[in-house]
């Protein structure tokens, strides 16, 4: 049986806000390497919202970040 993970973005005294932090290249590090190596990605409707509005138009400016970031045509 396959692991569950879950991730969640939320200082230590509980505060969880997406809009509020700036994440530094540690935590990018180690949420890459998770998603890097999931077989498959749940998201609840406003975080695929998110995703769905962000990503593509970043891609579109920086094609070449990382190879596996680049979206199937």
């Amino acid at each position: 049986m396959r692991k569950l993970i879950a991730g969640l973005n939320m200082t230590l005294d509980g505060y969880c806000d997406h809009t509020a932090g700036i994440a530094d290249e540690e935590i990018h590090e180690h949420y890459n390497d998770v998603l890097r190596n999931a077989g498959t990605l749940i998201y609840g409707r406003i975080t695929y919202q998110l995703m769905e509005s962000y990503w593509p138009a970043i891609v579109k400016i920086q094609p070449a970040i990382n190879p596996w970031m680049i979206l199937p045509s």
